[in-house]
C-alpha cells in the first residue's frame, strides 16, 4: 500500500479549515498579515502534534506502512540518518548482509581492527566501526514531515524558496507533495536545501501561498484538523471550549476510521480512545 495514493490535504487549506470552525477566519489572518485569536504557528503546531498523535496510532496497528529504506554513503566511517526516520529496524550492506549494532563501549580500541559488521550510533549518526565508508542500507519506519505553509519568498525555475517557518534542515521536504494555492499547481519536492529552498519541475516565484500534504492516509487527514481544533480550543487563550458532544464526535469518527482502515471492531479499545481525552473535560 503506497502512502502516495491517499494524499489530499494540504496544510494551507487546514489552517483555513481550523480557523472557519473556530470563527476566527479571514484571507489576512489566514495568510498571516493581521493577527487574530489565534496564532498561525500555533495552530500548524497543533496541526503537527495532531499528525504525530495520529501517526501513533496507526504505527502500532499497521507499521509495514510506514517501512521504508534508503541508501546511504557515509564519510570517514559516519553515515548521517535519514531526516524521516522514526525508529531503526536494521542496516544492510551492498551484499544484503546486516551490519549489527554494538554499544559505544564494545567499539574496537584504537590500536585494533573494526568490523565491517559492527556499528553503533552516535547522535543523529552511525559510526560504523572499520571506519569505512561504502554504501549502507538503513531499512526503517519513517515519520510523515511535519506540515508548513506560508508565502514564498522567491523561486524561479524549477525552485520554489520556502518561508522561514519551514524546517531549516537539508533533504527535509524531499519526496513531499507540496500544493501552490495561489497559481493552482501541484508538485513533488526533490530535493531540498537548509536555506528553504525546494527543488520542483514547476517555475516557482515569489508571494506564492503553498502547503504542504500529509504524509498519513488521506482517510485520516479530516481528523488532523478535527484533533487540532480540540487542542487549540483547549489553549488559556481560546474563548471557547470543546465540549462534550465535539470530544465524543472525534472519538467515535477516530474508533470508525481507524476501524474501516487498519482492523475490525476488536482492534479498537474505546474506553482507552476515551481516556485520551480526559484533559478536555
Amino acid at each position: 500500500m503506497s502512502l502516495s495514493l491517499y494524499r489530499y490535504e494540504n496544510c494551507y487549506a487546514m489552517l483555513e479549515i481550523i480557523r472557519t470552525e473556530l470563527n476566527d477566519y479571514s484571507t489576512a489572518l489566514v495568510q498571516g498579515s493581521e493577527t487574530g485569536v489565534y496564532d498561525n504557528s500555533d495552530i500548524v503546531r497543533k496541526i503537527n502534534g495532531a499528525q504525530r498523535y495520529l501517526f501513533s496510532l496507526l504505527l502500532a496497528r499497521m507499521p509495514d506502512l510506514f517501512l521504508t529504506s534508503s541508501t546511504v554513503t557515509g564519510s570517514s566511517g559516519v553515515y548521517t540518518i535519514p531526516s524521516d526516520m522514526y525508529k531503526l529496524v536494521n542496516i544492510t550492506n551492498s551484499n544484503g548482509d546486516k551490519v549489527n549494532s554494538i554499544s559505544v563501549q564494545e567499539k574496537h580500541l584504537g590500536t585494533a581492527t573494526g568490523s565491517d559488521y559492527l556499528y553503533y550510533r552516535s547522535g543523529n549518526t552511525i559510526v560504523r566501526d572499520s571506519g569505512n565508508s561504502n554504501a549502507l542500507t538503513f531499512n526503517y519506519y519513517k515519520e510523515p514531515r511535519e506540515l508548513t505553509q506560508g508565502m514564498s519568498s522567491a523561486g524561479g525555475a524549477a525552485s520554489l524558496t520556502l518561508a522561514t517557518t519551514a524546517r531549516k534542515v537539508t533533504d527535509y521536504y524531499n519526496n513531499v507533495i507540496i500544493e501552490n494555492i495561489t497559481d493552482s499547481w501541484t508538485d513533488t519536492i526533490s530535493d531540498y536545501s537548509a536555506s528553504y529552498v525546494a527543488t520542483i519541475t514547476q517555475t516557482g516565484a515569489a508571494s506564492k501561498y503553498y502547503g504542504t500534504v500529509s504524509e498519513l492516509p488521506e482517510i485520516f487527514h479530516h481528523l488532523i484538523t478535527k484533533k487540532a481544533i480540540l487542542e487549540l480550543k483547549n489553549a488559556i487563550v481560546s474563548p471557547q471550549r470543546a465540549g462534550v458532544p465535539e470530544i465524543a464526535d472525534f472519538r467515535d469518527d477516530l474508533a470508525e476510521t481507524l476501524r474501516s482502515f487498519a482492523g475490525n471492531q476488536n482492534d479498537i479499545n474505546i474506553s482507552d480512545l476515551f481516556y485520551d481525552f480526559r484533559p478536555y473535560l
